[in-house]
């Protein structure tokens, strides 16, 4: 059974059109359309795939005739241009059920970690033979972190602010740094009918002691793909370090750790430093945005921005190192199924005092 990864679904699919978050054509990110079809190596026309235990036939594969780009989150373009149906840059799919009509940009997995600002097309034309070679096995970072609106981020004096409240300059707590200033801040919006028609939007719940030593002080909301930090002697022996940060889609199934079926509209936002840092949310140790090589990771697609360039978001990224290992794929599966099975806490040691309300800016 084929698995295809990073799927970055749009509103259609046109020649000569510039698609992002900001215009409201750019849907986000799909990880894991399956199909035992897909097996002989290719896209072809009448496949049937499944996405989100859905099924759909592949309609119709366009390719790239004149060079398109990926812009990504620090202002690099990515160019595709048209290439062999043996190992295009990008591959363009429509996907129907009868019902629903689903339309995706597929990039190479030699792009490797991408996070999109916004895709130009150039010229596209159906692919010879109704076929090409599938390509993005290989399940890359291509989301933004984010917290959801009314997280508590601990700030100067033990005080805490509702994240929504800060702003570029304000300084906040890190584990590893002490009090730094934020450098960019951004949101998105997400409404009722993108929550429930997009399960990849919805936010993982972390229920108040699902972490361990009463961590976090109260529930967190957190987008699927930002990443906690889990402290443990059992992510010792597996990564050789005790202190290792996991995405929170990974640790779904831990006991209090969920994705949530509420679906009430809410607003994700980032907080980004001069390096990537470890902070303090609802009393609870999450990474703060890192910029990676090329791109920025994060849950889905770039944001609405509060005072700040999307282009300039990640200037001096190359500098940006992780914070702690990071922990992916199956073994961090494993990692979470571990803890289970042994009923032991992702934190392993005392966390900071109870969150008090938050007090004045002042």
């Amino acid at each position: 059974m084929a698995t295809i990864f990073d799927l970055i679904e749009v509103t259609n699919i046109s020649p000569d059109t510039t698609y992002s978050a900001l215009q409201g054509n750019y849907l986000g990110v799909v990880d894991g359309m399956v199909s035992a079809e897909l097996d002989d190596g290719e896209f072809d026309e009448g496949d049937i795939v499944t996405i989100g235990g859905v099924k759909y036939a592949i309609t119709l594969i366009q390719e790239p005739t004149s060079s398109g780009r990926f812009t990504t989150t620090d202002g690099t373009n990515l160019s595709f241009n048209k290439q062999s149906e043996s190992n295009l840059d990008a591959v363009f799919l429509t996907l129907s059920n009868g019902v629903d009509t689903r339309y995706f940009i597929v990039p190479n997995d030699s792009y490797g970690d991408m996070s999109i600002s916004e895709i130009r097309t150039g010229s596209l034309d159906d692919v010879g033979g109704n076929d090409a070679a599938i390509i993005s096995t290989t399940d890359h970072s291509v989301s933004v972190v984010c917290f959801a609106n009314g997280t508590l981020i601990e700030s100067a004096d033990g005080r805490h602010f509702p994240i929504e409240a800060l702003k570029a300059g304000d300084k906040v707590r890190t584990l590893d740094h002490g009090l730094q200033p934020i450098t960019w801040t951004g949101f998105r919006s997400i409404g009722v009918a993108q929550l429930m028609g997009l399960p990849h939007l919805r936010p993982v719940r972390i229920c108040q002691g699902a972490l361990g030593q009463g961590t976090p002080k109260l529930d967190l909301f957190v987008s699927q793909q930002h990443r906690v930090l889990v402290r443990s002697s059992i992510a010792e022996r597996m990564f050789g370090n005790r202190e290792v940060l996991v995405a929170a889609k990974k640790l779904v199934g831990l006991d209090g750790i969920a994705v949530s079926q509420s679906f009430a509209p809410l607003s994700y936002h980032h907080l980004m430093f001069d390096r990537h840092e470890i902070i303090f949310a609802n009393g609870a140790l999450c990474e703060s945005l890192y910029p990676g090589p090329q791109a920025i990771r994060t849950l889905n697609e770039i944001v609405q921005t509060a005072g700040n360039s999307v282009a300039g978001i990640a200037d001096g990224a190359q500098t940006f190192r992780p914070a702690r290992i990071f922990a992916t794929g199956p073994k961090a599966e494993k990692l979470a199924r571990r803890h289970k099975k042994n009923d032991r806490t992702i934190c392993g040691t005392s966390m900071p005092r109870a969150v008090p309300r938050p007090g004045s800016r002042g």
